[in-house]
C-alpha cells in the first residue's frame, strides 16, 4: 500500500499522484493507494482535482496510516530540519535538499519517500506500508510511466462543446499555449517576493524566441485572470483566449492540446507542456523557477530559457 498527505491544488497533487504510481511500479504493489486531502487540501480551500481524471482507484482517508518506526523516523527528520533551521541562515532549502537525499537510502529501507523539493532516486523497499512525504517536482521521478500518466490525466468528462472552435484553431495551427499566472503571485506579499519571476517582459521576449524558431506560430492565451491580461498586455491581433470560465480540468486538456508551450514558473503549467503528445513540441521558461529555494530539479533538458 502507498500512501500519501497530499498536498496543493491541481499542478501539485498531479506531481504527487505521479510519484505514487512510480513508487508503486517500483515495487510491484497492486493495493489500493491512500491519500488524505484533509490538512493540507481542504484546510485551505482547495479540493481533490484528481477525481476529475482517469486516474487509477485511491482510498481517500482522514489520517495517513503509518507503523512506529515510521512515525518515529518522520518525527526525527522534521526535527533535526526544524533544529538546522534556526543555524542556517543561507541556502537553507538546498542545504535541507542535501540532507533529506543523503538520508533517503535508509529511510527508503523502512518504506519512508521523504524528499520536499528536488530529485532523489526512488529505491526499492520491502516495507509493506510506503509513505510519501513532499512535492517531488521533477519529471526523473516518473518519467518511465509517462505513457500510463498520459492516460491516467485524461480528463473524464468530454470537451466542452463551447470550446469547440478553439480546439479546432489550436489543431489547425502552430499553436503555442502560453499560460500566465497571477493570483497569489502578485495578489499575497509573501508568494509575490519568492514566485513573482515571470513578469509581461519575460512573455514578450518568450513570444519573439518562438517567432524565431516556429514558423507562423499562432497563440493562445490561459490565466486565472484573463481580463487583465487582455487590458494589460500586447500581444499579436490574432492571438485567441481561454475563456477563463472553463473547468481546471478542461482548462488543462486545452492547454496541452497545443503544439508549442511558453510556461510561467507554475506547476500546473509545467502539466500543460509535459502532457503535450507533440515529439517536437517547443517549450519556452523562466531560467529561475522562486527566488528562494531549490527548484533545479524542476527542470527539463529539452527547455530553451529565458533569463529573468
Amino acid at each position: 500500500m502507498v500512501s500519501k498527505e497530499m498536498v496543493g491544488r491541481l499542478g501539485n497533487q498531479m506531481f504527487q499522484y505521479a510519484a505514487i504510481r512510480a513508487v508503486q511500479e517500483l515495487n510491484n504493489d497492486d493495493e489500493a493507494i491512500c491519500i488524505s486531502f484533509k490538512k493540507y487540501v481542504e484546510a485551505r480551500g482547495y479540493k481533490n482535482e484528481l477525481n476529475n481524471f482517469k486516474i487509477k482507484q485511491i482510498n481517500q482517508v482522514d489520517q495517513i496510516k503509518m507503523n512506529y518506526i515510521q512515525y518515529a523516523l518522520i518525527f526525527i527528520v522534521k526535527l533535526v530540519e526544524k533544529f538546522l533551521s534556526f543555524f542556517i541562515t543561507k541556502q537553507y532549502e538546498y542545504k535541507r535538499y542535501l540532507f533529506e537525499k543523503k538520508i533517503a537510502k535508509i529511510l527508503n529501507k523502512f518504506g519512508i519517500y521523504f524528499m520536499r523539493q528536488g530529485y532523489s532516486e526512488l529505491k526499492k523497499t520491502n516495507a509493506k506500508n510506503k509513505i510519501l512525504i513532499g512535492y517531488f517536482e521533477s519529471e526523473k521521478y516518473f518519467d518511465n510511466i509517462r505513457d500510463m500518466l498520459l492516460e491516467e490525466f485524461t480528463p473524464l468528462k468530454p470537451k466542452i462543446e463551447a470550446n469547440k472552435e478553439l480546439y479546432e484553431a489550436i489543431e489547425k495551427t502552430n499553436s503555442v499555449c502560453v499560460t500566465i499566472r497571477r493570483g497569489d503571485f502578485v495578489t499575497d506579499e509573501n508568494t509575490r517576493k519568492n514566485h513573482y519571476i515571470c513578469t509581461p517582459e519575460y512573455f514578450y521576449e518568450a513570444i519573439e524566441k518562438v517567432k524565431e524558431i516556429i514558423e507562423n506560430p499562432r497563440f493562445f492565451v490561459f490565466s486565472d485572470d484573463v481580463e487583465w491580461v487582455k487590458e494589460n498586455m500586447k500581444f499579436p491581433p490574432d492571438t485567441l483566449y481561454e475563456s477563463g470560465k472553463d473547468p481546471v480540468w478542461e482548462k488543462l486538456r486545452l492547454m496541452y492540446s497545443c503544439k508549442h508551450f511558453i510556461i510561467s514558473n507554475s506547476t500546473f503549467s509545467w502539466w500543460a507542456q509535459y502532457l503535450s503528445r507533440n515529439n517536437k513540441k517547443i517549450v519556452i521558461a523562466p531560467s529561475k523557477w522562486r527566488n528562494e529555494g531549490y527548484s533545479k530539479d524542476i527542470y527539463c533538458d529539452n527547455w530553451i530559457l529565458i533569463d529573468v
